[in-house]
C-alpha cells in the first residue's frame, strides 16, 4: 500500500511532509536457518519409512508464531487494530518522528520505487537542499500525520497547514504560536469537508480533541519537551489506518455457522504465522476429531516413533474465510464413524484484511504462489508436524477457484522440493481463465502444467479434480479461446493419467450438479468418507 503522506511529499516536491521459480529438483528454500531447525516426522505403523520434513523457518518466523484458543467467533475483523499494537508504548506524552538527511538517503536506497518518476536532476537537487522535516506525531497514543505541522528548524516558516485548492494540496503558513491558535478553528472546520476524507490524518477527526493535541504538539516543539519516534513509525501507522478505513467499507466477515462452530470451538487450536517471503500474517486453524486428541498430539518425537505411535492424514483447506465453516461437518463425519479420523487444517489470511477479496486472494494464489507454496511446504507443515502426528504421505491439499489454480501449481511444482507434505491434491473448479491467472508472468507455463509431466516419467501423487456442471455458463465471457472450467478438469485428468499405468490412474475428475462453489461442502464430505 502506498503511503499517502509520502505521495503528498513527492507531489509537492518540497521538504514540507512525507507520509504507501523455480529451481531444480530437490529444492530447499534459500532462507536464514533458524537456530532451532528440527526434523518433523510422521510415525506410521508400516514397513515403509515415514515421510520426514525439515523445518526451514527463520528465527524471526518461529518467534512470530502464536498458539491459542479459537477467536473467529469474536469477529476479530471488527475489532483488530494494528495501530493499537504499534502505539502501545507511546501513551505518555508528545512524540515527533523527524526525518533527518541520513533517513532520507536510506529511504532513497531502500524504496527507489517511490521516487521513480523523479528526474535525476530533481533527485540531486532534493538531496542538496534537503532540510529535516516532521513526518508525524503521537500524543498520548493518538497518531497524527503532518497535515498541520511545526517546522523542526529555526529557519523558514514556523509551521504550516495544508488545504485543497481545486485538486491541488497547498501549504499555508502559520506565523507563530498565536497565529496557530487563531487559525485552528478555521483549519479544523475546513478538514470536516468531504473533500478531505481520503487524506491521511491518523486519528479520525474530533475537533475538540484535535485542537488540544495540536496545541500540545506546537508547545512541545517550542520548549523541546517532545520524545522521538523511530523512523518509519508514521508510515506503518498510516498503512494500518488506511487499511482500517478500507475495511470499514468492505464485508470482512467469514462465512460461519455460529451454532455449529460453538460446538467445536474447544477442538480447535488457532495459530498465527508471519512469513517473511510473503510479508504477510496467516491465520491457521487445526481441528481434531474427538477421541484422537492425545494420540494426534506429539509429545517427544523420537520416543513416540520408537513406541510405534499412530499418525493421521491432514486435510489442508485454503480460503479459510469460507472453508472453516466446513470443519464442523467434517468432524461430525469422523466422530460418527463414516470417515476415518484426519487432522483438519484451514489456512486464512490476517483478520485485518478482507479474506474474500480477489485482489488479496490473488496475492497468495497467483502473484505470490511460489512464496505461498514455500510457506506451506517448508514452514507450516513441518512446524505442525512438530505438534501433531501427521501422516504426510496420505495428507491432502485442497484449493478452489483461484485456490484451485494454486492447488494445480502446488501439485505441478511439488517435485522441486525436498519436503513432501502431501500425497493427494484436490483441485476444485480451477479458474485458469480468470484475469488474475492470465496476468501471471508464467501464465503460459500453467498451460503446460509447469513442465511437471515432462519432468516426471511416473506420477505418484493422487489428484481429485472437480467442478460444477452448471458453472461454465456463468463465466463464458472469460474463456476466450481456451478451455472452459469443465473442459479443463477433464483435460488435466487425461494429461496426468497418460503418464500412469492404465489400470492405476492417479487422477479422477468429477462434475457435481452445481454452479461454481455450491458443491464444495458435499464434495469434501464425500472425499473424507472415502469417495475418491
Amino acid at each position: 500500500m502506498k503511503n499517502t503522506n509520502r505521495i503528498i511529499a513527492l507531489a509537492l516536491g518540497t521538504i514540507l511532509i512525507a507520509q504507501c521459480f523455480c529451481g531444480c529438483k530437490g529444492k530447499t528454500k534459500k532462507k536464514e536457518q533458524s537456530e532451532t531447525d528440527s526434523v518433523s516426522q510422521a510415525d506410521i505403523s508400516s514397513a515403509k519409512a515415514p515421510v520426514r520434513l525439515i523445518n526451514h523457518m527463520t528465527t524471526k518466523e518461529r518467534d512470530s508464531v502464536t498458539e491459542g484458543a479459537l477467536t473467529v467467533l469474536d469477529e476479530p475483523w471488527n475489532t483488530s487494530s494494528g495501530t493499537d499494537e504499534i502505539l502501545e508504548e507511546y501513551q505518555d506524552g508528545v512524540y515527533f518522528e523527524i526525518c533527518e538527511k541520513e533517513d532520507m538517503l536510506r529511504e532513497l536506497e531502500e524504496d527507489p520505487e517511490s521516487y521513480q518518476e523523479w528526474t535525476e536532476e530533481d533527485l540531486e537537487k532534493y538531496k542538496a537542499e534537503f532540510v529535516p522535516y516532521i513526518r508525524g506525531y503521537v500524543v498520548d497514543g493518538r497518531h497524527y500525520g503532518s497535515m498541520i505541522s511545526l517546522s523542526p528548524t529555526e529557519d523558514g516558516w514556523y509551521g504550516w497547514y495544508h488545504v485543497l485548492e481545486g485538486e491541488t494540496l497547498t501549504a499555508k503558513e502559520i506565523k507563530d504560536f498565536q497565529d496557530l491558535k487563531d487559525k485552528l478553528p478555521m483549519i479544523l472546520e475546513e478538514y470536516s469537508k468531504d473533500e478531505y476524507q481520503y487524506f491521511y490524518f491518523g486519528t479520525d477527526l474530533d475537533k475538540e480533541l484535535w485542537e488540544k493535541d495540536i496545541i500540545r504538539i506546537f508547545q512541545a516543539g517550542q520548549d523541546k519537551s517532545y520524545k522521538e519516534l523511530p523512523f518509519g513509525t508514521s508510515d506503518r501507522l498510516a498503512d494500518e489506518y488506511y487499511q482500517a478505513r478500507q475495511n470499514q467499507q468492505e464485508d470482512m466477515s467469514w462465512e460461519l455457522d455460529r451454532d455449529e462452530i460453538e460446538k467445536i470451538k474447544d477442538q480447535v487450536t488457532e495459530y498465527t504465522f508471519y512469513d517473511e517471503e510473503l510479508d504477510r500474517k496467516l491465520i491457521v486453524h487445526v481441528a481434531l476429531p474427538k477421541g484422537i486428541e492425545e494420540e494426534a498430539k506429539r509429545t517427544s518425537g523420537e520416543e513416540e516413533e520408537a513406541a510405534g505411535g499412530s499418525a493421521f492424514p491432514a486435510l489442508v483447506l485454503t480460503d479459510a474465510v469460507w472453508r472453516f465453516n466446513d470443519i464442523s461437518k467434517l468432524l461430525k463425519e469422523m466422530e460418527e464413524g463414516r470417515a476415518d479420523p484426519q487432522i483438519l487444517i484451514s489456512i486464512g489470511q490476517d483478520y485485518k484484511i478482507c479474506n474474500s477479496d480477489n485482489m488479496e486472494r490473488s496475492a497468495l494464489f497467483c502473484e505470490g504462489k511460489d512464496k505461498f507454496l514455500d510457506f506451506i511446504t517448508d514452514n507450516l507443515m513441518p512446524y505442525l508436524g512438530e505438534k501433531y502426528s501427521i501422516d504426510y504421505e496420505n495428507s491432502t491439499l485442497f484449493g478452489h477457484s483461484l485456490g484451485g489454480v494454486f492447488a494445480h501449481y502446488a501439485l505441478c511444482n511439488s517435485d522441486k522440493y525436498d519436503n513432501q507434505p502431501f500425497g493427494c491434491y484436490i483441485i476444485g473448479s480451477p479458474a485458469f481463465w480468470s484475469p488474475y491467472s492470465r496476468e501471471m508472468s508464467d501464465y503460459t507455463s500453467q498451460a503446460n502444467d509447469y513442465g511437471y509431466l515432462d519432468r516426471n516419467d511416473t506420477i505418484t501423487k493422487r489428484v481429485f479434480i472437480t467442478a460444477g456442471s452448471d458453472e461454465d455458463e456463468d463465466y463464458a465471457e472469460y474463456f476466450e479461446d481456451g478451455d472452459s472450467t469443465t473442459e479443463s478438469i477433464v483435460h488435466l485428468a487425461e494429461r496426468i493419467n497418460a503418464k500412469c499405468d492404465p489400470s492405476s490412474p492417479m487422477a479422477k475428475d468429477k462434475l457435481y450438479k452445481s454452479h461454481h462453489y455450491q458443491y464444495i461442502p458435499d464434495m469434501l464430505i464425500e472425499y473424507v468418507d472415502g469417495g475418491y
